[in-house]
């Protein structure tokens, strides 16, 4: 028996209660006892090229289904991934429920969930990548090593710590099989777009205990925007080890290099004339020039470990370290454009380098155990987080001659110093213990309660070589014992329906800094949800609708923009009694044979103390759809399907002003669709084509997220073969 079939025997459920381990330790021996040599089979639902799927292994800290989760969750799934040829984190997300994502720059994204920004990016359910490092930037990594993305929005403290009540954005890594199955993809498409993929994976010997995987893929491609190009290497390898019957081991590499020419800093369309009236330029343009350039690399160095004890307990320990690197030259700019001359746009060009290493640790223990004459389920953990970041920033030489943005692309390169005149840097620490139980209170009720108690710290630094005291200005501040109350009850109404209520506390962090140049608070508050999932069609489909508030106090939101160092930096004020009200509804999976639905629907709304709207950088509303259809019975091997997105109007938080007369942009409602056909040549052979932005629909993605705004995409054409042996 390897560690495989251990797994097959092996109790899933729950949720944790630290406070709970007194109790249940006075009947954990005997129920140690009676379970040990029980070999009770529990069935696994392995939903296979479906838009749904049957269990969150990671997200929640236990094996969850959707349906036993008392929060709102999606997983996009590697069927999804497929049908849509998504390549991108930040693509998966723009066909997810509730969510939006900015693209405020050519080379960095900024998306949010329910109106917050999403924060911290998990791998296999360690939190890995949180904000303060430009967590903004792994939107846009590769999707090549990952097998889905699991979401669980609204706050997630229990596992996470400190974040924005929005969503808990978890890749699933692509795991090794014992079978050998190996793939080579090709895809080719508009922009000179091309793309080359292969993925391996098989058992290494050892009787099947030893297994390993390795996925790499290369991509060039022009854009749709003046000037930008773009390459990326992707390099992905794991093994996996059965060391006992009782104990598996994984080690691998996941590493992505990004060279982007043309990269604008700070959105990459002027949205006003001189004059004030709105500019209604083509979406082919950028405030990006050609000598401006972003190179982007990291790798992640990853380890677990799992161990199955003989009475249904589970040990889980995972580490991993970033080492990350990143080298710019681009240039901020302001202004507004002269109709006739193309001339009133300033730039503020700059080089920057920077360093990051971020270490993770995580140790969970979870089980079963007997109390009362019922079964329950408990986990309790540690988990830390360090993240340094170390940049410097060389200045130019001589300020750029003023230069029409009707040939923008043109703008001469400046000369740059060849030594920095500037090194800046943080680090930030989060760290805590959490714990929960699952209790089964009765046939039909169960009871979800848990906390985590937290601690952080955060410093920064500037440092000014050239000067003649080079002083150091440090910000040095820090928090402990911070605990984070979870309560959840789920009530099974009947074989398919159940109800659920979660509250959830609130607590993040803030680096933004006041116009006095001091940090803000953190942020507080709560967040509630209520609500009812479905599960159909033997565990097939998956349905669910969710109403939730949120509450906030000290949320950070715009001031006023300050000039530091020549670069234009925004400076923020804490603001009291934001609440956020709003209800969800998703269905996915198989809805016939023949048909999958993934379809999701939000409205939310979020007001001040002065009962004033904010957060309208987010819609209020948004519907999500992806649909495929298997023709089989008429035309063997073909399948049609495609997507709409559609959303309501977004414009600058608190009515912003960006015009040259504190004029607002607005983007109005609009509907994007998408389509797509593929073609099953033969049993190991299967072509697609794909039409994103189907009908060329003409819109600004983002308004404002800095001055200006950046166009959604054009209409996309791909073509892709993929060949499996």
């Amino acid at each position: 028996m390897n560690m495989r079939d251990i797994k097959e025997l092996t109790h899933h459920s729950g949720m944790v209660f630290a406070g709970g381990m007194a109790l249940a330790s006075m009947s954990l021996s005997s129920y140690a006892q009676q379970h040990t040599d029980k070999s009770d089979e529990v069935e696994r639902i392995e939903i296979r090229k479906s838009y749904t799927t049957h269990a969150m292994d990671y997200s929640t800290g236990l094996n969850l289904s959707l349906r036993q989760t008392p929060q709102s969750a999606t997983v996009i799934t590697q069927q999804q991934i497929e049908d849509l040829a998504l390549t991108e984190i930040a693509q998966a997300l723009r066909y997810t429920t509730g969510i939006t994502v900015n693209q405020a720059e050519t080379d960095r994204v900024f998306p949010t969930a329910r109106g917050f920004s999403i924060d911290n990016v998990q791998f296999d359910g360690a939190n890995v990548r949180g904000a303060n490092g430009g967590v903004e930037g792994d939107f846009l990594s590769d999707m090549a090593g990952y097998e889905r993305v699991e979401i669980i929005r609204g706050a997630a403290g229990l596992l996470q710590g400190a974040g924005n009540p929005s969503a808990a954005i978890n890749l699933i890594r692509k795991k090794p099989t014992e079978e050998l199955s190996s793939s080579i993809s090709i895809k080719t498409g508009r922009w000179d777009l091309t793309r080359a993929e292969a993925d391996v994976s098989s058992s290494l010997g050892f009787n099947n205990s030893l297994r390993g995987r390795m996925v790499a893929a290369y991509q060039d491609s022009g854009s749709y925007m003046h000037s930008v190009e773009r390459d990326k290497t992707i390099l992905y390898g794991i093994l996996e080890a059965d060391v006992s019957p009782y104990t598996q081991v994984n080690v691998g590499i996941d590493y992505q290099k990004h060279h982007t020419d043309g990269v604008s800093y700070g959105d990459p369309v002027p949205m006003y004339y001189t004059d004030g009236q709105r500019t209604d330029l083509p979406r082919s343009s950028n405030t990006g020039s050609k000598w401006t350039y972003r190179d982007r690399n990291r790798k992640i160095t990853f380890a677990s470990l799992e161990h199955r004890f003989a009475n249904f307990w589970q040990f889980d320990a995972y580490a991993s370290y970033i080492d990350g690197h990143y080298d710019d030259k681009r240039m901020y700019v302001r202004g507004y454009i002269d109709r006739d001359t193309g001339l009133g746009l300033g730039a503020f060009p700059g080089s920057t380098t920077g360093d990051w290493n971020q270490y993770t640790l995580d140790f969970r223990l979870s089980g079963p155990f007997e109390l009362l004459g019922r079964e329950h389920q408990m986990v309790v953990g540690w988990n830390s987080n360090l993240e340094e970041n170390d940049r410097s920033r060389r200045s130019t030489l001589s300020a750029l001659e003023p230069w029409s943005f009707f040939d923008w692309a043109s703008v001469p390169e400046p000369e740059f110093a060849t030594e920095s005149d500037l090194l800046w840097g943080w680090e930030t620490k989060q760290s805590g213990f959490y714990g929960g139980a699952q209790f089964s209170v009765a046939d039909p009720v169960s009871l979800i309660v848990g906390f985590r108690s937290s601690s952080w710290s955060h410093k920064e630094y500037d440092f000014y070589p050239q000067t003649m005291d080079s002083s150091v200005t440090t910000v040095d501040e820090s928090d402990s014992g911070i605990v984070s109350p979870y309560v959840g009850i789920v009530y099974d109404i009947n074989n398919h329906f159940s109800t659920y209520v979660s509250l959830t506390d609130i607590y993040n962090i803030q680096t933004q800094k006041d116009r006095d140049d001091n940090l803000l608070d953190p942020v507080h508050g709560t967040n509630y949800e209520i609500g009812l999932k479905g599960e159909f069609f033997n565990k097939r489909l998956n349905f669910s609708t969710a109403l939730f508030r949120v509450k906030q106090s000290n949320v950070a939101v715009p001031d006023i923009e300050v000039i530091v160092d020549g670069q234009p930096e925004q400076r923020y004020k804490a603001e009291d009694g934001v609440e956020t009200k709003g209800y969800e509804a998703e269905v996915s999976g198989q809805i016939t044979t023949e048909l999958q639905l993934y379809a999701g629907y939000t409205h939310r709304v979020a007001r001040n103390q002065d009962d004033e709207k904010v957060s309208r950088q987010a819609p209020e509303n948004m519907l999500r759809v992806t649909t495929s259809y298997s023709l089989e019975k008429y035309i063997p091997g073909l399948t049609l399907g495609g997507g709409v997105r559609w959303q309501s109007e977004i414009y600058p938080s608190r009515m912003r002003g960006t015009g040259p007369n504190g004029e607002i942009p607005r983007q109005g409602n609009y509907t994007v669709a998408d389509f797509f056909v593929r073609y099953q040549l033969s049993a190991n052979l299967v072509t697609s084509f794909n039409i994103s932005n189907l009908f060329d629909k003409k819109y600004f993605e983002s308004v404002g997220i800095y001055n200006y705004g950046a166009y959604g995409e054009p209409r996309n054409i791909s073509a892709s073969v993929r060949w499996d042996f």
